[in-house]
């Protein structure tokens, strides 16, 4: 017993370094790719910036981690290898697609000097307009929401809240088009279906509320 509960624990540690390791492998790919095509469609053109999002936009961040260390802590071990291994998929398919086929999204010029102003600012400037589809920012937010609906049923309302604020902070801050969002979309759910097929456990449907 004592040898099956350390072999779980290792397990869950380097499960979380893995994914820790891998998420950090966005920043030397933002900075190294080159060229691609915009995805801007005409409907990103009546999308205007609104640097309040910013605040939303940089949240996120920390709210990730603590998530992804919370679900560390907390999560059942199957719960959890299934969490790991749908996050690893949508690292692994994103930074393959943001390499093999480059796109960036078209930023406006912020020169206003207020604080929210400075905010997009910062944004703009620690991250290349590049790795734009799909948006990362949209498929750990959702990951993270498919995953806490089975698990914390009963937080789903704050959770679907948290997601579409986000969502929309990637659009409003001008980080990524509608594309990259629908992309992001598409590849959470894709990665979710797939490492419930490789963990065999119920999907949000099967739940029991």
């Amino acid at each position: 017993m004592r040898m099956k509960q350390h072999r779980n624990r290792v397990q869950r540690v380097g499960l979380l370094l893995f994914i820790l390791v891998l998420q950090m492998l966005y920043i030397p790919i933002n900075r190294s790719v080159q060229g691609g095509i915009s995805t801007s469609l005409p409907v990103d053109t009546h999308i205007p910036l609104s640097p309040v999002w910013a605040i939303p936009y940089l949240f996120s961040i920390p709210w990730w981690l603590g998530a992804i260390l919370w679900a560390f802590f907390k999560m059942e071990d199957r719960r959890w290898t299934q969490f790991a291994t749908c996050l690893s998929l949508a690292f692994a398919i994103s930074y393959a697609i943001y390499i093999v086929f480059p796109t960036y999204v078209e930023r406006p010029d912020v020169t206003g000097g207020d604080a929210l102003s400075r905010l997009v600012q910062l944004i703009y400037g620690n991250d290349r307009p590049y790795n734009a589809l799909p948006s990362g920012h949209t498929y750990i937010t959702l990951i993270i929401t498919l995953f806490w609906f089975t698990w914390k049923p009963r937080g789903r309302a704050v959770g679907l809240a948290i997601a579409i604020v986000v969502l929309l902070s990637t659009l409003f801050t001008k980080q990524h088009a509608v594309l990259d969002l629908l992309a992001g979309v598409l590849l959470a759910c894709l990665c979710w279906w797939l490492s419930g097929r490789m963990i065999n456990t119920p999907s949000p449907a099967h739940a029991v509320v």
